[in-house]
């Protein structure tokens, strides 16, 4: 059964052309995406494949690939978790 981080994983990794095992929870977002639209861009895909809505203010809190599957994850619907 796939987790929400093996899935947010895989999405990156689509979404940046990188390897899955190159996407790590340390790993910071900036490491990963350089520009800010592919960044924006990852956000939307994830909001959309997961139910959820993040805000820019979420958004800065976000620092590393585990950063951003904790705030995924605590915001998906009860049912989906």
């Amino acid at each position: 059964m796939d987790t929400n981080f093996d899935r947010i994983i895989r999405k990156i990794a689509q979404l940046t052309r990188r390897p899955a095992h190159d996407i790590q929870p340390e790993r910071a977002l900036r490491e990963l995406v350089h520009d800010s639209f592919a960044l924006v861009e990852i956000v939307v895909e994830l909001e959309e494949e997961f139910g959820v809505h993040l805000t820019h203010d979420d958004f800065a809190g976000i620092g590393t690939v585990h950063d951003l599957t904790q705030l995924i994850s605590a915001r998906m619907p009860a049912a989906a978790v």
